[in-house]
């Protein structure tokens, strides 16, 4: 019985600093992505921005009480965003894996609507949790990612929608060439061709 606590005590420790910190100091660092893919967003559960992908890393400095990371996401992102800690299903990011090297604000951390939707803010379509349903006028490619410097999209490139495909229309982005969709009946968002809209 002696040997089996000796044995079970070492294993409980060694569990437990296995367990994610959620203090920002403790959990300031590089992490690499381990899910299929993740969402990055302006706010924690606010409009999509983009996507990390396994093994992309981000430069977490602070995780909120819901699981919500914020800090330098490389990739196809490149910018300062929140993304899910954890899914449902399991961790969306790995062990650390060295310093963090971007600084992100830490005021303010939320990012305004301007910095990425067009018009500051206005050209949001739809209710506060969906797009609003639209046949797009004209084909357009489509991607998981918006270049937001070159105003165009990249990675990864899903296809072709033809023109009166069915869509749920969420914002403009912020220099203007696109717009953040979601084929109607899928649930995953993407990024089309402003001028293919209407």
């Amino acid at each position: 019985m002696k040997l089996m606590r000796g044995l079970f005590l070492p294993l409980v420790a060694m569990m437990a600093a296995l367990t994610v910190p959620t203090t920002a100091e403790a959990i300031d660092g590089r992490y690499q992505v381990t899910a299929t893919n993740v969402y990055a967003r302006g706010r924690p559960g606010s409009y999509v921005m983009g996507r990390l992908y396994t093994g992309n890393t981000m430069d977490i400095q602070y995780v909120d009480s819901n699981s919500w990371a914020y800090g330098y996401a490389f990739g196809y992102v490149n910018r300062c965003v929140w993304a899910q800690w954890a899914a449902s299903h399991g961790g969306n990011f790995g062990a650390r894996i060295g310093n963090r090297v971007n600084g992100c604000r830490t005021t303010n951390m939320y990012l305004d609507n301007s910095e990425f939707i067009a018009d500051n803010g206005t050209a949001i379509w739809g209710s506060t949790t969906d797009g609003q349903y639209h046949n797009i006028a004209r084909q357009s490619s489509y991607w998981d990612n918006w270049d937001w410097a070159g105003n165009w999209g990249n990675h990864t490139y899903r296809g072709e929608l033809p023109a009166g495909s069915a869509v749920m229309l969420r914002y403009r982005t912020r220099g203007g060439g696109g717009m953040m969709v979601r084929i109607a009946g899928q649930s995953d968002w993407g990024f089309i061709n402003y001028y293919s809209v209407f």
